[in-house]
């Protein structure tokens, strides 16, 4: 087992066991929900791991795997859980959705973050600077893995009751486009941008989410 992978698979065991037994403690079954999607995230970036090295192994070119098969592998591997909001059996009747199926998407988002942050500062210098760095990128970075698979989250909950395949594969495609684009602005002049993009991207999603919660989901239940 290469280091790398050692220490992916071994920080997952760290923290979603802990959290398993929080989430058998926990009566609220949104809060267990989230919690649960949060591990899905952390086990979401050792899969990602072994894809991106699995697709990107014959590719010379590592900026390559950064603009075409990280984002893609990334959303695809964040957002599955998701899915499981969409089931027939718990869309029927009156039940519909809410946004705690945001707040999982996210939640599974950075889950994913918090490991590909441990893995960058692992194959750092463990110097002083690298600590701001990993201070800004879990400001921006790991908000953006966060806002990616909530953006996807916030598009099944608007088009829910007539979503079709095509619409998902339309969803992905925007979670992998915003995230292709972002990998692609930090490596130009507007990189600044790029850092400003996932704080936009939240306080965007916030104040459409805090809609939706005014309205008082007035068609729909909690989702349980």
């Amino acid at each position: 087992m290469g280091e790398y992978t050692f220490q992916f698979i071994s920080s997952s065991i760290a923290m979603t066991i802990p959290l398993l037994f929080v989430v058998f403690m926990i009566n609220d079954s949104d809060s267990r929900r989230i919690i649960l999607y949060f591990c899905w995230g952390v086990f979401a970036g050792v899969l990602a791991f072994n894809l991106n090295n699995y697709f990107g192994y014959s590719m010379d070119n590592p900026q390559r795997i950064t603009l075409t098969i990280a984002p893609i592998v990334e959303e695809i591997c964040k957002v599955l859980p998701v899915l499981l909001f969409i089931r027939k059996k718990e869309h029927s009747g009156a039940r519909t959705l809410t946004t705690l199926i945001v707040f999982c998407a996210m939640t599974s988002g950075v889950g994913f973050s918090i490991q590909e942050s441990m893995y960058y500062f692992a194959i750092s210098s463990r110097e002083v600077g690298d600590l701001i760095a990993l201070t800004i990128r879990a400001a921006t970075t790991a908000l953006m893995h966060g806002m990616t698979t909530a953006a996807f989250g916030i598009g099944v909950l608007i088009l829910h009751k007539h979503i079709l395949i095509p619409m998902l594969f339309g969803l992905l495609a925007l979670s992998v486009s915003l995230h292709a684009l972002f990998n692609l602005l930090l490596q130009t002049p507007l990189a600044l941008l790029a850092v400003g993009m996932p704080v936009m991207m939240f306080f965007s999603g916030l104040i459409l989410v805090r809609h939706i919660e005014s309205k008082g989901n007035s068609s729909t239940e909690n989702y349980k």
